[in-house]
């Protein structure tokens, strides 16, 4: 079942990675970096490099250089 699949991935997720994915399912559109790092409580590195664990397991999708989340992903995290 694709849920299971999805809360599995969730749980090996650091809190970091979480906070990133909520953050990006609140959006209604693709956002770039700048608004990520005005958006978030964390230091642009560490949100550079979660996107880009979070991109490594398709968890993301990067799009030039604005992010989103895959409609199924999204579903998922909104509940």
């Amino acid at each position: 079942d694709l849920k299971d699949v999805l809360q599995q991935q969730c749980d090996r997720l650091s809190e970091i990675e979480k906070q990133v994915l909520s953050l990006l399912a609140k959006e209604s559109e693709p956002v770039n970096l700048a608004k990520l790092i005005e958006n978030g409580t964390m230091p642009a590195s560490d949100l550079l490099n979660t996107l880009q664990s979070l991109s490594r397991r398709c968890l993301i999708e990067q799009q030039g250089s604005f992010y989103d989340l895959p409609l199924v992903v999204r579903h998922y995290i909104k509940g």
